[in-house]
């Protein structure tokens, strides 16, 4: 019966992008949509799911959420305050200068993407709402949107580094409740490894194609910022095609332990990590 909950849960979310994205009128949108989310909920606790997971597991998946979602918020926020920095004050003007998870919550991208990667791939990746930059603000605008595309790569570097030197100060003692701080130390620094490394992918919307728009001559520079639909979704039908065929985990392992060693890390840390 586990190939009919999926099915179910699978139309269900399909259902809910469908009332989310499109762009007739519906009425009693967010009505509909509360329906089809609490359904979904009900499908995946009382049918099959949570039973499914360790009461360790789940407590674990608690305390993760909120502090992924702080990561990305300040990935964002960074973006912004160099962007005010550099004289554009859009992101201030709307209120995204700030650490309120509230003012950078969106339906769509808090709540149902990560349910949709969490049904794709067993992870749930939260995203904030891009904030909102007006390069015309910028005394030089193709140089200026590169330091901003930088901004939020550059401070998951530092969190990497900054909780790496923590969980390798040895400071953090083993037993119960310092397993558990050091197991989420080690998410946070892969997490903060993964958003930096994977938002320098020159492809639109990512950070790094905010680079190379600064490095191509103008006009191709012009044409890869209008693209931006078309690069998520390369970028989702990617991501869809290793999972299915290799996995996201086989590709990510390699480069993280790489970096794992750089930062002079117990690689047992990571091995019971993965193996968890």
């Amino acid at each position: 019966m586990s190939w009919l909950y999926r099915y179910v849960e699978g139309c269900l979310i399909a259902a809910l992008w469908l009332v989310s994205t499109t762009r007739r009128e519906i009425r009693y949108r967010k009505i509909i949509q509360a329906m089809l989310l609490l359904s979904l909920v009900t499908a995946v606790v009382l049918l099959h799911r949570i039973y499914e997971e360790p009461i360790a597991d789940i407590s674990l998946l608690l305390l993760v959420a909120p502090l992924v979602m702080m990561t990305v918020i300040v990935h964002e926020v960074s973006h912004g305050w160099i962007a005010l920095q550099l004289g554009d004050p859009t992101p201030k003007e709307n209120g995204r200068l700030t650490f309120n998870p509230l003012k950078h919550m969106s339906f769509r991208w808090t709540i149902l993407f990560p349910i949709t990667t969490f049904y794709l791939f067993q992870v749930a990746l939260i995203m904030p709402k891009p904030v909102p930059i007006n390069p015309k603000n910028f005394d030089n605008p193709r140089n200026d949107i590169m330091w901003v595309g930088l901004a939020g790569p550059a401070v998951n570097i530092f969190l990497m580094l900054f909780f790496a030197l923590i969980l390798g100060s040895g400071v953090i003692p083993h037993g119960t409740i310092g397993t558990l701080v050091r197991q989420l130390l080690a998410l946070l620094i892969i997490l903060n490894m993964v958003l930096a490394l994977f938002n320098l992918i020159p492809v639109p919307p990512l950070d790094g194609s905010r680079v190379l728009i600064g490095l191509l001559p103008k006009r191709q520079g012009l044409f890869l910022m209008r693209i931006q639909i078309l690069g998520l979704l390369l970028i989702f039908v990617l991501v869809i095609g290793t999972q299915m065929s290799v996995g996201v985990e086989k590709v990510l392992r390699p480069p993280i332990e790489f970096v794992w060693g750089i930062l002079g890390l117990d690689i047992t840390e990571l091995q019971r990590l993965f193996a968890d």
